[in-house]
């Protein structure tokens, strides 16, 4: 699921299936989830894909990481402890526009891209529950 802007629309496209693996590329990820399983579960289902993963546990401590290497993309829970997804977001692309930022979230779509639409810039969200799976899926089958 994406959001999409269109001019002063906002839209969330939902992705059509695809397999695992297909357009599979390794990348380097930074996540951060506040759900120590969860967390354990993304890393394991992204590891046994070949990724390099690093896991943070809250806002303040993903945009540490962040600042200290590079990733092809960063995972972010949307409600988080100390800052949330959406701040550490912002911070994120005012230092690097072209980051490819991934959500995941329990909260509603509509609430998502009204949230979405502060970034001004298309977010690929995949709303909780999900299987570890289709996480590795949105991270390999999308730009």
């Amino acid at each position: 699921m994406r959001v999409v802007q269109n001019g002063s629309q906002t839209q969330l496209v939902i992705r059509e299936q695809a397999s695992i693996g297909e357009g599979k590329n390794l990348v380097k990820i930074l996540v951060a989830e506040d759900d120590l399983y969860a967390a354990g579960l993304y890393k394991a289902a992204l590891e046994s894909n070949g990724h390099e993963v690093l896991i943070t546990y809250d806002g303040q401590e993903c945009l540490r990481q962040y600042r200290n290497g590079l990733y092809d993309a960063v995972i972010l829970d949307y409600k988080m402890p100390v800052l949330d997804g959406l701040k550490v977001a912002k911070q994120i692309l005012f230092s690097n526009p072209e980051q490819r930022i991934i959500f995941l979230s329990a909260f509603s779509t509509e609430i998502l891209a009204n949230a979405m639409e502060e970034l001004d810039k298309v977010m690929e969200v995949l709303p909780k529950p999900f299987e570890p799976y289709d996480l590795v899926e949105l991270v390999e089958n999308s730009p």
